[in-house]
């Protein structure tokens, strides 16, 4: 009776080791996969229903790629009562704290889609990488091409942490155009120079003034004088500057960044 006890019990250790060392889908809302070499996980839900079942398998393969950076999530919303930025800020925080990570949101209620990241990952894929990202995938979304949209982002991110460079159109777009801007302003002011006539000195313009105003001995008048009240301002500080800064106070560190569609 013992020995059959103890087979027993031998086996569903054995059952429970092998479940836990292999990575399964669970319950929406929980991670779909964690990287057995650095506890990072990854975190796919499409609540808004844009994507098919071989969709998040494909970008659910990227997404195990980066998880050796941090944790990643995907996640599609199609009712949102505040703006794509604050609503992503509080769903990462939820989901990884501050532990290093980066999550990519598409907001179909306000038509925004979003990024942000944390931790180690912050420090390769900053606010200006995350607009760069969101600037290259949203005419995907604009299509309705939404598979595509989030598979370019989570292929730009992978990049970045890998070492590599992305394509940057608007950095090159505004380069160009500050380019033409200073060009036209150099051209311009040599016309100017080349243009400019001689500005005769004082004594040639008082020499061909018709009239002379002469005063001499001038004299001031004393008229009155009044008084007026100003009362001192109340004891409250100005305002206008408290409280902007999203580093202090219970304010998140993490940085992101996004697009309209």
């Amino acid at each position: 009776m013992h020995n059959r006890i103890r087979n027993i019990f031998g086996g569903m250790l054995m059952v429970t080791v092998f479940l836990l060392s292999v990575p399964i889908r669970v319950l929406a809302g929980q991670a779909v996969y964690t990287n057995p070499d650095t506890d990072y996980c990854v975190i796919l839900e499409d609540d808004a229903g844009i994507l098919t079942e071989t969709d998040e398998a494909s970008l659910e393969e990227i997404m195990r790629e980066i998880s050796v950076y941090g944790n990643v999530g995907l996640k599609t919303i199609s009712r949102n009562d505040t703006t794509a930025e604050k609503y992503l800020e509080e769903y990462y925080r939820q989901k990884f704290g501050r532990d290093s990570g980066i999550i990519f949101l598409i907001d179909m209620d306000n038509r925004k889609i979003w990024l942000r990241s944390d931790g180690n990952i912050q420090r390769t894929i900053k606010g200006a990488e995350l607009d760069t990202i969101a600037d290259n995938c949203y005419r995907f979304a604009s299509r309705g091409d939404y598979f595509s949209c989030a598979e370019e982002a989570f292929s730009e991110i992978k990049a970045l942490l890998e070492g590599r460079r992305i394509a940057r159109p608007m950095k090159y777009g505004s380069n160009a155009l500050l380019a033409v801007i200073l060009a036209m302003l150099i051209n311009y002011c040599l016309l100017k120079w080349g243009d400019r006539k001689e500005i005769p000195d004082r004594k040639k313009l008082l020499s061909k003034m018709k009239y002379h105003i002469r005063v001499v001995n001038p004299r001031a008048e004393f008229v009155r004088t009044t008084k007026r009240y100003v009362p001192k301002s109340s004891g409250g500080s100005d305002s206008s500057g408290a409280g902007s800064s999203g580093g202090g106070g219970g304010g998140s560190s993490g940085s992101s960044g996004g697009h309209s569609f």
